[in-house]
Formats: structure tokens, sequence, C-alpha cells
């Protein structure tokens, strides 16, 4: 982990390090001549003293916390976020990850959901949890908390993916429902260090990492520019599938404004739809419409034989 303390090492200097044989043998002096990287965050004044110094009180953070810090290297690391292409070398995961990680959903959505977005928000994790799936959410109010609580009064599991360090809870009325999360055999899990606290770019990254932890996304409700639009596009990015519920004539008839993306998605013409998930025109294949409960098995059917789901219009994969 010391060479993650230092200024400007990344996740892409991590993993060619970690991927020298016998790199735990190899000198610094050595690394810093293979990396110019290594070698410019060493020109400062006791860099890496203070790297040593950096892990060190990270491992005791963690060990206070009860809490474990992994990379790539480690069977415990979700292999769903190791395919991606920009996982994080470092995640700190406080609880249980999934015991079949490979059985992962993301649910997310707004944080003003319509009568209706509620309803399917609770509906799509308690359908997932009966079918053994571990629900991961970022623990944000509305659609978020709802999916967690949702899968916690079914007994299932579910994984709080935060945007900030663990050491605190945000949003602070949220700290029950982690706590919630972490007895009922769950796991908070970020790619920040102790002591960071949110910034609005890592909510971004938050939401990418959601995304792949799982075999796809569900987008409860959003606007066209809503935050959940980063998860679902990172969905698309990573071959994964993204599902979204079709809006009720209730909500279309009031007009709902965290809807509008839920419409675009299914009925906008291709390069509305491409343009709104910023993928080609090809992604948009992975895309499953969801009228109602009887099209929540096409989400998981779609892993084992996706060729088999039509491709006509709402209601169906598109």
């Amino acid at each position: 982990m010391n060479f993650s303390m230092l200024k400007g090492v990344g996740p892409t200097t991590l993993r060619k390090i970690a991927s020298m044989r016998n790199f735990e043998e190899i000198s610094v002096d050595e690394i810093a001549f293979k990396f110019p990287t290594i070698s410019k965050a060493l020109q400062e004044t006791a860099a890496w003293d203070k790297a040593i110094e950096g892990t060190d009180r990270q491992i005791e953070e963690a060990r206070s916390r009860n809490a474990r810090i992994i990379s790539p290297m480690d069977e415990e690391y979700p292999s769903l976020l190791a395919a991606t292409r920009d996982d994080p070398f470092l995640i700190f995961v406080c609880g249980r990850l999934a015991s079949n990680p490979e059985k992962s959903v993301a649910v997310i959505g707004t944080r003003e959901p319509t009568a209706h977005g509620v309803k399917i928000a609770q509906r799509i994790a308690q359908f997932f949890t009966e079918k053994r799936w571990s629900v991961v959410s970022g623990l944000a109010i509305g659609c978020d908390a709802i999916a967690h609580q949702a899968t916690l009064d079914t007994n299932g599991h579910t994984v709080a993916v935060l945007a900030h360090g663990l050491h605190t809870i945000a949003p602070t009325r949220h700290r029950k429902l982690a706590e919630d999360i972490l007895a009922s055999g769950g796991a908070l899990v970020s790619e920040y260090r102790f002591g960071q606290n949110a910034q609005p770019q890592q909510f971004v990254k938050r939401d990418r990492t959601q995304a792949g932890m799982a075999q796809g996304v569900v987008m409860i409700q959003s606007d066209v520019k809503g935050g959940s639009l980063h998860a679902s596009r990172a969905a698309l990015e990573y071959n994964r599938w993204l599902a979204v519920p079709y809006p009720t004539a209730l909500d279309r008839a009031n007009l709902e404004p965290k809807i509008q993306a839920n419409l675009v998605i299914a009925e906008g013409e291709s390069n509305q739809r491409a343009e709104l998930l910023r993928c080609a025109p090809s992604a948009l294949g992975k895309i499953i419409i969801l009228q109602g409960k009887e099209d929540y098995p096409r989400m998981i059917d779609s892993l084992s034989n996706p060729g088999s789901l039509p491709s006509s219009h709402r209601g169906s994969l598109i």
C-alpha cells in the first residue's frame, strides 16, 4: 500500500507494479527507475517516509474499525469489479461481501422517486433477494436507501458503496441504515481512504464502482440530468445490462421530471437514447425495459442466454 500513498500514483501504476514478478522483493529505487511516476513522487522531501507513515495510519484505522483493505491480488476482491477497465486498485471493506459476488445487481435511482418509483425499488430489491442475489447501491437518499431497506426487510444481502472514507457515513441520517447493513451480514465499501470526505467528483466514480460490482444496473427513475445516469452509462460501457422500469400512466400524465430519462430510454429514437446514455447504438441492445413484474426474470435470463431476449419495442430488450 506504500506506493498508493505517494502523490500522483494511481491505479494504473499500481497494477503495473503488482504485475512484476516478486515485486515485494524489489527495492524502491529499482521500481522508481522503471516507473517515472514513482520517481517523480519520491523527489519530494521525505516522500517515502511519509508514505509509510500514511500506510500505517490507514492499516491502524482499518483494524480499529474492523475493516479490511484489499486489492485485485486478494481472492476477496469482487471479480466483476476486477473485470472493468477502471476498477480501483484498493478498496476498503467493512462487513461481508457477497458469498457469490457474480450474483450481484445494482439498484439505483433518483433521490426523489414518485410513489410508483418507491414501490418498484422495493419490488426489484425483493425480487433479487428472493433469487439470492446481492443488492448493491449507494446509501443515498431516495431509491438507494429504499433498495437497501427492502433487501434487509427480506433478509437479503446488500452492499453500500460510499463516496468517502469508511470513517463516516453520509448522509448522516443513514447511519442507522449502514449499521443495519453490517448487522445483517452486508458490507460497506469505498475506494477512498479513511479521513477522505466526500467530494463532488467522487460520487461519479462511486456510481461507476456500483455498476462495476454488478452484473447489471436497474435505474428505477431519473431525470435527463440525474446522477443515476453515471452508473447506467457505466453498465453499458462494461458490457453489462441496464434495466429501466417504464413509467406509469399517472406519472406520465403528471409530467413527472424524475421519469424523463426512463421515457427517453424506453421510447426515444436510437440516436436520442445513445446520446443520453453516451454509448454506441450497438450498446442499446443491452437495455431491458420493464413494464411489469413478469419482465423481471429477463434480467437474470439475459445472463445465461442473451440471444433469447426479444428486440422489439417497449417491454423487451431494445
